[in-house]
Formats: C-alpha cells, structure tokens, sequence
C-alpha cells in the first residue's frame, strides 16, 4: 500500500518495526508532506476574505503549491523504500565469478545512485515548501500564523532529515563526477534554505514574545 494511502499509526507501526525499510528517508519525505499540507491548510483560510484581496492571487498560489507538494513528497516516501530495496537485491545478486562481481559492483552502485537522488529530490521539494511557508506566515491569516510556522518549520526538518540520507548514500559512491554532482547541488540547497530560514526568523523570531506583545 502507498504511503500516501495508509492510517498515520499505520505507517509509525511500519517506521517502528524492526525492518530497514521505510526508514528515516521516507519519514522525511512525510514530514515534509505534512509541512505542505500546512501551507495549503493557511492559504485556504486566507482566501476570499476582504481583508485579504491584495494577496488572493499569492495565497490561491500557495494553497495550490501546498497540496502539490504534499502529493509529491509523499510519493517520494514511496520511492525512498523502492530505491533502498533495489540496494538490499543489488548487494543479493551472486558474486561466484568475475563476471558476476562486475555486474553485482555495476548494480549496487547505479542502487546507491537511485538512492542519492530521491532524497535529494525530498530536499529540492522541502525548499519549495519553506518558500510558500514564508508567504503564508507574512501576509496569509495571522490567526493560523502558527500553523504556517508548523509547515515552515516541518519543512525545514524534513530538509535536513533528507540532506542526512543523501550524506550517507554518498559514502558509498565511487562515480566521482556523480559525487561532485551532487556535492555541489546540496552545497546550492543548504545556502538557499539559509536564506530562507534567516527571513523566518525575521518574521517569526520567537512564537512566546510574538503572542505576549500582542496581549
């Protein structure tokens, strides 16, 4: 069944049993989901109020970018398992002749390729999330500020969650350029979601001094 399918308790069952798969990636990818969903969740109850006709068109966006996310990120939990198992029957293939080595040390690798670019891409979908959090906090309905935080805040979790799996995949790969690749991809991410995180913290300091100075 796919992730997206399954009951919350159902899926922490899975993550909780003593199996590899599914693991820390694709309960990054979830959480990320869940950060999207929170986004959509703030531009929806921006809309269509008076208040806040100068930014209908930003907050339909966000809304819409939420639930799209969400639906991305939750396939990526999907493929997250997918690519880690194709690793565990890359490292099963036999291994009695050289041929078979060859062939065997051809498969794990191009495995630990397919499983370095799906959290990469978690991250890529994370960073996109962080963003449209950023306008639902600023400018969407100050009374769900706090749930544009949580989403903003899930994502950014989640980003590093994946940055962890791409990391520990990358200890693996021999292909040089492909490690340069992604090195330099992740270096590009990690500066963006500084930025990012920097103007949260602008809007959003401290959620106990934000609500105490409006008393």
């Amino acid at each position: 069944m796919r992730t997206g399918e399954q009951s919350i308790a159902a899926f922490c069952d899975q993550l909780a049993a003593a199996t590899p798969a599914p693991g820390g990636g694709a309960a990054a990818a979830v959480a990320g989901a869940m950060g999207a969903s929170l986004v959509s969740m703030v531009g929806g109850l921006t809309r269509g109020r008076e208040k806040f006709q100068a930014v209908e068109e930003e907050m339909a966006a966000a809304q819409e970018a939420g639930r799209r996310e969400a639906d991305a990120l939750l396939t990526l939990a999907d493929e997250d398992q997918a690519a880690f198992n194709q690793v565990m029957a890359a490292f099963a293939l036999p291994k009695s002749t050289p041929e078979e080595k060859a062939e065997r040390q051809r498969t794990v690798q191009a495995a630990y390729q397919e499983a370095t670019r799906t959290p990469l891409e978690t991250m890529r979908h994370c960073l996109a999330v962080m963003r449209h959090a950023l306008a639902v906090v600023e400018k969407g309905n100050q009374n769900a500020v706090s749930d544009g935080c949580v989403g903003f805040l899930l994502a950014d979790a989640a980003f590093e969650g994946a940055l962890w799996n791409v990391a520990i995949n990358l200890g693996s790969i021999k292909d040089g350029a492909f490690l340069q690749e992604v090195l330099g991809e992740v270096a590009r991410m990690r500066r963006e979601r500084e930025e990012v995180q920097q103007a949260f913290r602008g809007l959003a300091p401290d959620p106990v001094t934000r609500f105490l100075k409006q008393q």
